[in-house]
């Protein structure tokens, strides 16, 4: 069986325009929820308006971001 990890692709987390860091998901979303959880702030997970500031891209080379 499969690592579900081994699944996972690395973003680049933004808010606003300002890189924050990185997290792992399964897509682009799910990192962004990933991240929120992360930094404790799971409470806002269901506010559209808090999550519409936040973007992601696809890490480079799955180490870096743009």
């Amino acid at each position: 069986m499969k690592n579900e990890n081994s699944k996972l692709k690395l973003f680049a987390i933004y808010k606003k325009g300002n890189h924050l860091g990185n997290e792992h998901g399964k897509d682009v979303d799910d990192a962004i929820k990933n991240y929120i959880i992360a930094s404790l702030f799971e409470g806002f997970l269901d506010d559209p308006q808090f999550v519409s500031l936040y973007s992601g891209k696809l890490a480079i080379k799955g180490i870096h971001y743009l």
